[in-house]
């Protein structure tokens, strides 16, 4: 698995990696990525000269900023915490730790993509929906909202918190 450019991983860690591989039958691309997880960690460890079996929860927290810092989105993070998180779990079973620095440390949240916008005819059609009043006063008032709404972004509830007029106190207000 390692080739001659891949550094080898300490004896501990490949013992941690057979553990997974033929007792808990993880699938190659698992076991790959946290193979990915482990050298990082080993490499993290080699610098500040922190042996891995006593690496204290402030030291993880480092480590997971340099992931950051060196592009890692989150999600390759969090499966990183989650290799370091079962090898110190592995190691808390084998009573070869006291206390498993990982626990409790999250990885960056991923940003959530914003709502995709209704297309035009979309919202023609949504519009085209809307139940017909005889009033004209309200058939305006609710043309008003329906354009506001589309051509803004506004949510309902952003709207309904418009107020009519302005004021010292009005968060916001239709002109």
């Amino acid at each position: 698995m390692n080739g001659p450019s891949t550094p080898a991983l300490t004896a501990d860690l490949e013992a941690f990696l057979t553990h997974l591989r033929v007792e808990r039958r993880l699938a190659e691309r698992t076991l790959a990525m946290y193979r990915e997880a482990l050298l990082r960690l080993q490499a993290f460890a080699e610098a500040p000269k922190v042996e891995l079996r006593r690496a204290q929860p402030h030291h993880v927290r480092g480590w997971v900023a340099q992931l950051r810092l060196k592009g890692l989105a989150p999600r390759s993070i969090a499966i990183a915490l989650a290799a370091w998180r079962g090898l110190y779990k592995h190691w808390g079973r084998e009573r070869l730790v006291t206390h498993n620095p990982v626990d409790g440390i999250r990885p960056p949240k991923a940003p959530k993509p914003l709502p995709k916008a209704l297309g035009v005819d979309d919202a023609v059609a949504l519009a085209q929906q809307m139940p017909r009043t005889e009033n004209p006063a309200l058939a305006a008032r609710d043309h008003a909202i329906v354009e506001l709404l589309y051509s803004s972004g506004l949510r309902i509830s952003e709207l309904v918190g418009l107020d009519a007029q302005a004021s010292p106190g009005a968060k916001g207000w239709v002109d």
